[in-house]
Formats: C-alpha cells, sequence, structure tokens
C-alpha cells in the first residue's frame, strides 16, 4: 500500500514537472520568435515573460522533492565522515532530518499563509491569482516532507525498497 501511494505521488509529480517545464519552453520560444520576428505584425505577449519566471517557481519546488529522493542535494558531510562510530553517524544523520523536516514544515505553513493572502493579488498583465503560483512554496514542501516521512521509516534507501516492494505486490 504504501509503495502504490509514492508511486501514485511520484507520477503526478513527474507529470507535473514534465508538462510546465514543456509549456515554459514552449511560450519562451513563442516570446522569442516574436520579439525577434515583429515584421509579421505580431507583438510578444505582454505577460509571457512574466508567465515564464513564476512558472519555472513550480518546477524548481517540485524538483526539490525529487532530489531528496534522489539523494542528490548539495552536502557537507565532513563533519559525518570525522565520526568514527556508525551508530553515532546514523543518529547524527538522523537529526539532520529531522531538522530538515522542521524546516520544511515552516516553510509549509509560511507558504499556505502567504498564498492564502494573495489570493486577491493579480499579475500585471494577466488576470490570474498570483496564488496559483505561489501555491507551490507549500505544495513542494509538503512533497519534501512526504520524502522525508519515506527517508525516515525506510533509510536513504527508501526509493529501491518502495519500488521492490511494489514489484512484489505485482507478483
Amino acid at each position: 500500500m504504501a509503495s502504490l501511494i509514492y508511486t501514485w505521488v511520484n507520477k503526478i509529480r513527474a507529470t507535473l514537472m514534465i508538462s510546465i517545464t514543456a509549456f515554459t519552453v514552449l511560450l519562451c520560444l513563442l516570446q522569442v520568435v516574436l520579439r525577434y520576428f515583429t515584421f509579421l505584425s505580431l507583438r510578444p505577449f505582454a505577460w509571457g515573460d512574466e508567465i515564464v519566471r513564476l512558472s519555472s517557481i513550480w518546477v524548481i519546488f517540485l524538483g526539490v522533492s525529487l532530489g531528496i529522493r534522489e539523494n542528490s542535494h548539495f552536502a557537507v558531510d565532513l563533519f559525518l565522515n570525522k565520526i568514527p562510530s556508525e551508530k553515532v553517524r546514523s543518529l547524527a544523520d538522523r537529526i539532520l532530518d529531522i531538522l530538515a523536516i522542521g524546516v520544511f514544515c515552516i516553510i509549509a505553513y509560511q507558504g499556505f499563509l502567504y498564498t492564502s493572502t494573495n489570493v486577491t493579488s493579480l499579475l500585471q498583465n494577466i488576470h490570474i491569482s498570483m496564488a496559483w503560483f505561489y501555491a507551490a512554496i507549500p505544495v513542494g514542501s509538503l512533497l519534501c516532507l512526504f520524502e522525508y516521512g519515506y527517508r525516515m521509516a525506510w533509510g536513504k534507501s527508501y526509493k529501491q525498497r518502495a519500488l521492490i516492494t511494489k514489484k512484489r505486490e505485482q507478483k
């Protein structure tokens, strides 16, 4: 069951990241073409640059949780490598994970407050609420908490364990 939920959330995240990135790239390409080929009597969209910049926020916040899953974020583990005992090193690593969870809880809460206070704020050139773009902050933070939850429950290699569990359930 846990691997089914993980797979479902992972597919939604991947679909969102691919869709938003493709939309952003296509809109950016269209902006460039319209900017340099104005003889076609077409003008760049005034809202295009704004949407491209704000859409990248979604990709960044979704990607942070993916970095946690892949264990690919920049980390200074010089301190951890100096600890001779494997048990103490594991405990220190667990404490760092708990600190990261605390930080993401704060970011999720503050992001929710910031998003809810900007529901009535509109983009400058198009009538879309800023809350749609600021929602990336709490959603991305919740995905990070989701990843840390699996990491705390199954260890750092939880991705492989979730995939193995899924294969066993299919048999």
